[in-house]
């Protein structure tokens, strides 16, 4: 019976792992802690041994410890990510303010409408950053999409910003 049951878990997993391509390392993760906890839920149901249900909280810890380190992971590189946004916010900025100084006319106006944008996208990103920190394991695959979404929208208006 163990046998089976062992074949049945092997088949899913390779399964899991095939068509779980797509998915991020993260969610793959939250996905084995979800499945570790049914395993020691099942085995303490199943009236399994003590050292049975032990290994299988085991397998458990294991599986949250690598899920925390690829949520760590995953937030720190959408932290970078975000960083990097910024740097070339700034960068851009101080290149618009710079040319702002010698402008006239038309050319000045659209270089401080730039400005203006450009620092309001900043300040969207700054609050990205904080809701990096508020963000918690079980909203993570929901809120990291919402902030790509946002992210990838103020990146594009600011590649957008033309300084002629």
């Amino acid at each position: 019976m163990k046998k089976l049951t062992y074949m049945a878990a092997m088949m899913a997993l390779a399964l899991g792992i095939t068509l779980s391509g797509c998915e991020s390392k993260t969610k793959n993760k939250a996905d084995d802690v979800a499945e570790a906890k049914q395993e020691v839920a099942e085995a303490e149901r199943d009236g399994d041994t003590k050292e049975e249900v032990m290994d299988k909280q085991a397998d458990l810890d294991s599986a949250r410890k690598d899920f925390k380190k690829a949520w760590d992971k995953d937030r720190d590189d959408m932290r970078k990510e975000i960083n990097r946004e910024l740097e070339d916010i700034d960068e851009k900025t101080a290149s618009f303010e710079r040319d702002m100084k010698t402008a006239a006319g038309e050319a000045k106006t659209k270089l401080t409408t730039g400005v203006a944008t450009l620092k309001k996208e900043r300040a969207t990103l700054t609050g990205l950053l904080k809701e990096l920190d508020q963000v918690t394991a079980a909203s993570w695959d929901k809120t990291k999409k919402a902030i790509e979404t946002v992210k990838d929208g103020v990146d594009d208006r600011v590649d957008a910003l033309d300084k002629k």
